[in-house]
């Protein structure tokens, strides 16, 4: 596991919260993390 993308997924996970907050859409942000996860798992699977 990454630390720095950790730390991105947790970035994205809380800007994720603000804009739900705001009622401001979500859709892009939850892309992001999907892609990110899906990134991480692939990285683990490798090592």
């Amino acid at each position: 596991m990454d630390v720095e993308t950790d730390q991105a997924i947790i970035r994205l996970w809380n800007e994720l919260r603000r804009l739900q907050r705001d009622g401001r859409p979500t859709a892009a942000v939850q892309r992001k993390i999907e892609q990110a996860l899906a990134e991480r798992d692939r990285q683990d699977r490798a090592a």
